[in-house]
This record gives C-alpha cells, sequence and structure tokens, in this order.
C-alpha cells in the first residue's frame, strides 16, 4: 500500500482476517489511525470466534486464508449478522471468486495492491451503510409500534342548511406517545417505505368503525398519492370496497397527482368500484385547477389558507366564490374545512357555501362525535 495521506475520521468496530503479517499490520494501523477500534485475525476459526463473541460493524477480509476462504467467512458471518457489510480483498482475482463474492452479498471485492485511500473509502461506506441499516432497523420497531396504537379519529362536515351531518372526515391518529402526530406518521411510513401498509390498516380501520354510522351519513377518507399505485385498494374484496357508495376518497392537491400519467384511470377504476373522490386542499397545491380535469372530482375541500380570516379578505372571498361558480358548472360539491370562528363560518355561507368542517362545529375525536349546537346557531355579524 501507499503512504497515507490524511484521512477522514471514522468511527465504529471493524474486524480485519489477513494471515499475511505485515498487510494485516498495515490494514490494521491505518484503519486504528482513521479512528476506528480494529480486531484482526489470521484465519479462518480465529475470525469465525471473534464474529460470535462481537457484532462488528464492518468484515474486510481476504480471501486466500488457512483454513478457509474468505467466501466461507462470508457465508458464515452471514449466519450470524445477516447485515454486517463485508469487503472481500485478493492478490489474485478470479472470476469465479468475483460472482461468489457478489453471490453472497459482499458489499467490495478489492484487488490488491490497492492506494489506502481506497480502502478507507470503501470501509466507510461499509459502515455507512450498516448505521443506516440499524437506523433502518430502529425506525422499522418504532413504525411497529405505532401501527400497534393506530386509530381513526372523525371530524364532522356539516351541511349547513339542514343544520345537520352530512358526512365524518376519517383521520389518522396514533396513541404511541413517541408519535408526535400524522405528519410524523406519514413521514415514518415513508422513510420505511411502508406506506401501503399504513394506508391499507387506516381503511380496513374506517371500514370496521362505519358499522356503528349512519348508513346515509358519507365517510371522507384521505389517500397518499403512493397508495394510487397499491392493487388493493383497487380490489373488491377490500374492507373499504364494501362500503364504497358511502365513501369519498380524497387526493390531496399539495401532492403533484396532476402529472401523473394514468391518474384519470385511476380514478375511472374506483368510481368503478362505486367510490366518488374529491380533491384536498385546494388552494395549497402545485397543479392548479389541472387536477380538477384530470380527477373530476364530485368535491372539493377549500385548504385552510383559503378559509382562515376570509372575513376580513376580500381576496380569498373573491378566489372562493370565483371556485364555487366553477364549482356548480361542474356539478361539484364545495367543503370548507379548518374553520375556526362564527366569523369565518358566516363569510363561507353567505359566499354560498353549503358543506362545512372544522373545530367551530366539532374536534376530531372516536366514532362519531356529535356537532356543538351552539356552532349551529345563526348569529347577528359583530
Amino acid at each position: 500500500m501507499a503512504t497515507p495521506s490524511p484521512s477522514p475520521r471514522l468511527s465504529g468496530l471493524v474486524l480485519l482476517v489477513e494471515d499475511d503479517d505485515r498487510f494485516r499490520g498495515a490494514c490494521r494501523g491505518l484503519l486504528e489511525r482513521s479512528g476506528l477500534a480494529v480486531d484482526a485475525a489470521a484465519s479462518l476459526p480465529e475470525a469465525l470466534s471473534l464474529a460470535r463473541a462481537k457484532r462488528y460493524d464492518a468484515v474486510v477480509s481476504d480471501i486466500l486464508m488457512p483454513g478457509g476462504d474468505g467466501v466461507a467467512l462470508l457465508k458464515a458471518v452471514r449466519g450470524l449478522d445477516a447485515t454486517v457489510p463485508f469487503v472481500l480483498m485478493t492478490g489474485a482475482p478470479t472470476l469465479e471468486s468475483a460472482v461468489d463474492a457478489v453471490e453472497h452479498g459482499a458489499l467490495r471485492y478489492l484487488q490488491k495492491p490497492f492506494d489506502t485511500a481506497q480502502l478507507l473509502s470503501v470501509v466507510a461506506e461499509a459502515i455507512g451503510k450498516r448505521t443506516s441499516s440499524v437506523d433502518l432497523a430502529s425506525l422499522n420497531r418504532r413504525l411497529d409500534r405505532a401501527l400497534q396504537g393506530l386509530w381513526m379519529a372523525y371530524q364532522p362536515i356539516v351541511r349547513w342548511s339542514a343544520r345537520g351531518i352530512a358526512a365524518y372526515e376519517a383521520l389518522s391518529r396514533c396513541e404511541t406517545p413517541e408519535i408526535r402526530g400524522p405528519v410524523d406518521l406519514l413521514e415514518l411510513a415513508e422513510a420505511t417505505l411502508r406506506l401501503p401498509e399504513l394506508g391499507r390498516l387506516a381503511r380496513s380501520k374506517v371500514a370496521a368503525d362505519a358499522a356503528a354510522l349512519d348508513p346515509k351519513v358519507l365517510l371522507f377518507v384521505n389517500l397518499h398519492p403512493s397508495d394510487l399505485d397499491d392493487e388493493e385498494l383497487y380490489s373488491p374484496a377490500a374492507p373499504l370496497s364494501a362500503l364504497a357508495p358511502r365513501v369519498v376518497l380524497e387526493i390531496t392537491e399539495r401532492a403533484s397527482v396532476a402529472h401523473r400519467e394514468h391518474l384519470h384511470l385511476d380514478t375511472a377504476r374506483l368510481r368503478a368500484l362505486g367510490f366518488r373522490v374529491a380533491v384536498d386542499d385546494l388552494g395549497a397545491g402545485y397543479s392548479g385547477l389541472t387536477t380538477f380535469t384530470k380527477v373530476r372530482p364530485e368535491f372539493v375541500k377549500l385548504d385552510a389558507s383559503l378559509v382562515r380570516h376570509i372575513d376580513t379578505s376580500a381576496t380569498q372571498q373573491l378566489v372562493v366564490s370565483t371556485v364555487l361558480g366553477l364549482s356548480r358548472e361542474l356539478d361539484i360539491e364545495v367543503v370548507a374545512e379548518a374553520i375556526e370562528s362564527p366569523a369565518e363560518r358566516r363569510a363561507l355561507t353567505t359566499l354560498g357555501v353549503e358543506l362545512l368542517q372544522g373545530d367551530l362545529f366539532a374536534r376530531p375525536a372516536p366514532p362519531f362525535v356529535g356537532l356543538r349546537s351552539a356552532s349551529l346557531v345563526e348569529t347577528a355579524a359583530a
């Protein structure tokens, strides 16, 4: 190996397996100077003994050794620890050894002699993968706990002319203390690539809760954009499909779903099962009214940014009035959500919004909360 240049500072425990004393000493010194703790072995039996006793962040092994080769060590260590990254070194590379290394999951295959910087780079990569694997395992355990504590809250949607409940929106909640809220739950499912699992579980819980709800009352159920790629969503055998005529699936405008090539086909498949579709968060999204033309929703939900303090904003009132006019032309019902004050409610109903949702009427709660009677009383403007 060449004289080492200044090396990056690393941390972790490495098992180094090399039968050549001088080369083993040089590699060990290099790795230790970079900040790593190193256990060194000169043979396969010695290496296996160490691997059984400790958990290593990476294993760096020669291929040709007394008492067995590096690929045999790789197979044996994989039986003890399936995720430890493995780097194999050889001074006599063969196609067979390279194929074996790749087949059994070696991270890298280094040919001697190699530059010291190359060894440090590969070991740093190996330790990084080990850390990522550990982090992913930890995130998965956290999500497992969250899914065990998942429950659905429901917030009523009021039909103002009837002063009664027209629908409930289902909202995911989690009783696991380490989950800070719905956004945290979604980010955790996204990081672990388990969004479909979360979506399926939430929809199954809605289906179970619906047994206690008046069949005339609709259920609004949120879809993450990734749910549209889950074939279970379109299955007639899925729990929610049995309730499809009572269910409105909300597709958020906050994600660029309008750019999905087959969005119109996705929504057509959902409608074939009996579902209706809503565009959620209108006014906060990427694609503006493009989603209208692709989804052709039965409902549209105004984003909180259009509702908050609408009683004092002529601009917001103009935008909402325009959306209402377009929606009437397209036979779409408008829902205003996130209403917190009687003044906001009054401004919206004056404009002609019929479906209303927000903490003014009731906070999200387990199924199925009633309305605050005071919120239904028409009061004079201040």
